[in-house]
This record gives C-alpha cells, sequence and structure tokens, in this order.
C-alpha cells in the first residue's frame, strides 16, 4: 500500500487507487550506489529531501512516488522548492525508470543510460509545496532508447505543476567501458585553451563579483560553489551573457559524468540573469514556462573551464526567447531554448 506521512489530495489518491500491481522499489534500485550521485548525496544525503520510496506497475509500465522535503536553513518555511531542483528530480525518476525498462526488455542485460532531451514545461505554481507526487510512464521503448513522460503535482493541493517529457539512448555496459576510458583519453589530450567568455564589442561588462556569486549558489538547497563560476561578461548590444565555470565533486548522472539536471540548472540560471539584465525585470519575477534541453555529449566528473552562454533569440512584449549552451573548446555539451513569460506589470517592453 502507498502511504505517506502526509495527507495527499483526494485526485492523487483516486491516481494511485487506480494501479493493482504496484511494486516498492528503492531510490536507484538499478544503479550504481555511489557516494558521487548528485540526487543521492547532495539532496538525500544532506537531508534536504526524505529518502524516497518509489512504486512501480509492471502491467502499466509506470513508476510513480512521493518527494518530501523539509524544511531547514537551506529551504527555509516558506520558500519555495526551486523549479530547477524539481527538473533535475524529474530528469532522475525518468532515467530512473526508462533504465528499468530497458533492463527488462535486454534480459537485464546492463546498460548505461544518457539523456539527449529533455522539456519541461510549468502547468502551475504553488510556492508552499513540499511534498510532490510524480507519475512517471514509457510512452516510446525500443532495444536503445525510451521516451517517458511525467507530470509532476503538488501532492495536497492536487495542482499539476510541470509535465516533462525525456527521451534517453542505452549503450551496453561493455561498451560504455571503452567509450569512457577513449573520452577521458581526448579530454587529457586536449590542450587547447577554452574560448575566452569577453566579448569584443564596445559595451561589454565583466560581470562583478555579486553576479558570480549568485551563479555559484546553483540551487538554493545546495552547499555555496558546487560549480565555481570564475568569470564572466554581458553585452547589452548583443544581448549575450558568457562565463567560465568548474564543475566540483559529487555531482554525479552517469558513471563518471556530471547530473543533466545540474547541467540543465547551470544553462537556466545564466539565461535568467540575462533575461534580467536585458529586460530590467528581476530574475525572481521571470516566469519560464517552457525549457527544452538537448544533451550533444556527456560532460566528465570535474569538468573546469567549461563555457556556459546565453543569448537572446527573441523578444516581444510579452515573451523573451533565450538560448544557452554548454562549451569547451569546439566541443557543445548542451543546449538549452527558454521561453520566458513577462509579467504583465513589470512589462517595459
Amino acid at each position: 500500500m502507498v502511504r505517506t506521512s502526509r495527507r495527499i489530495h483526494s485526485n492523487i489518491q483516486r491516481q494511485i487507487d487506480g494501479f493493482t500491481d504496484l511494486i516498492p522499489v528503492d531510490l536507484h534500485a538499478l544503479w550504481d550506489k555511489s557516494d558521487a550521485q548528485f540526487v543521492r548525496s547532495r539532496m538525500v544525503g544532506s537531508n534536504v529531501m526524505a529518502n524516497p520510496t518509489y512504486w512501480y506497475s509492471p502491467s502499466s509500465r509506470h513508476q510513480i512516488g512521493f518527494w518530501t522535503f523539509n524544511d531547514s536553513d537551506r529551504l527555509p518555511r516558506g520558500e519555495a522548492v526551486q523549479e530547477t531542483t524539481l527538473l533535475s528530480l524529474l530528469d532522475d525518476v525518468t532515467a530512473e525508470l526508462a533504465t528499468r525498462l530497458i533492463a527488462i526488455l535486454n534480459d537485464n542485460k546492463l546498460h548505461i543510460g544518457f539523456t539527449v532531451n529533455l522539456n519541461t514545461a510549468r502547468t502551475g505554481v504553488s510556492s508552499s509545496a513540499r511534498l510532490f507526487y510524480f507519475d512517471a510512464r514509457s510512452i516510446e521503448l525500443t532495444g536503445r532508447k525510451a521516451i517517458v513522460e511525467c507530470p509532476l503535482y503538488d501532492a495536497e493541493s492536487g495542482k499539476q505543476l510541470m509535465i516533462a517529457r525525456a527521451t534517453f539512448v542505452f549503450i551496453p555496459s561493455n561498451e560504455i567501458a571503452a567509450k569512457i576510458k577513449s573520452m577521458g583519453s581526448k579530454e587529457q589530450n586536449d590542450t587547447r585553451d577554452p574560448l575566452s567568455p569577453l566579448f569584443d564589442t564596445p559595451d561589454t561588462q565583466v560581470l562583478d563579483e555579486s553576479d558570480l556569486h549568485d551563479l555559484s549558489q546553483v540551487m538554493n538547497i545546495l552547499p555555496h560553489g558546487l560549480v565555481s563560476h570564475k568569470t564572466g561578461s554581458f553585452s547589452a548590444d548583443k544581448q549575450r551573457v558568457a562565463v567560465l565555470v568548474d564543475f566540483n565533486d559529487n555531482l554525479n548522472g552517469p558513471p563518471n559524468h556530471v547530473h543533466g539536471g545540474i547541467l540543465a540548472t547551470v544553462m537556466c540560471n545564466v539565461s535568467e540573469l540575462l533575461f534580467s539584465k536585458t529586460t530590467g525585470i528581476s530574475k525572481h519575477l521571470s516566469l519560464a514556462s517552457v525549457r527544452d534541453i538537448d544533451y550533444r555529449k556527456g560532460v566528465p566528473t570535474e569538468s573546469k573551464d567549461v563555457a556556459v552562454e546565453a543569448i537572446v533569440k527573441d523578444m516581444s512584449a510579452t515573451k523573451v526567447i533565450i538560448v544557452a549552451k554548454l562549451t569547451h573548446g569546439p566541443k557543445t555539451y548542451a543546449t538549452l531554448t527558454t521561453m520566458f513569460t513577462i509579467p504583465v506589470i513589470a512589462s517595459k517592453l
């Protein structure tokens, strides 16, 4: 039986009662229990959130569960759980279901999965939510590819907050070891300087220490500096921001690679900074209605001097579209397209 420590909304309970074959599964039951894994180490391990228990339905290929966040110094009572925190967990739980389904499809032969696309849309707001319910379900499955959709709810009010769709590709473990070794060798042999975050335009402004400090917070629930933002610049003429970052330890998603949610969050934060500098509207008032992330290459653990760049692609009186990317030299690791909705009372366009 599915139980929580808090009372859940009747609509959520009805959804759960509709399943007849739920099996409890542990967090990351099919993954290596590494202390370097981001969610296990930085969220559950630091008591930001309670250790979740998930349930899997073999007949419907759904995985459901709850995330319970604890009030703390990092997340004071009344302060909202950041959208990027939820985005990271959605990336994580959709990957878990995809891993389980690929294992079943391939007679439990071990495969390593990588997110290639994550699309999230905001559908509601609940700033006081501490108990979240998700319902991940498979919508496409082949031997090496899975697409998973997952709505997210405030479990106590029943309000839907976000919906995510994630696409994964899987590589057999006996192939991935050689790929990781080859990738590490290429990274070590690549001695080219990273691209400078300074622009060759007359109006270029070096980002001040307060901007870099805020960006290095990454998420409000995390210790400061897990991703160090070392230097950066802004051009109003080009409507562009770029920074250089170092990824620190215990941020893994796939083995030896930075968690996709962390990569997305870093790009989200730089995009929000550009939105604020371009529109004059506080980034705390920004409302990202749609985010679309393409992952092209895995970022090796503890990578240094990775460039994060964001540029305005479209702007109107009601919305701003910003595209961000993570690069190192000629390599592009990931891109993010964000559509920001401009609050009517704050619109200056």
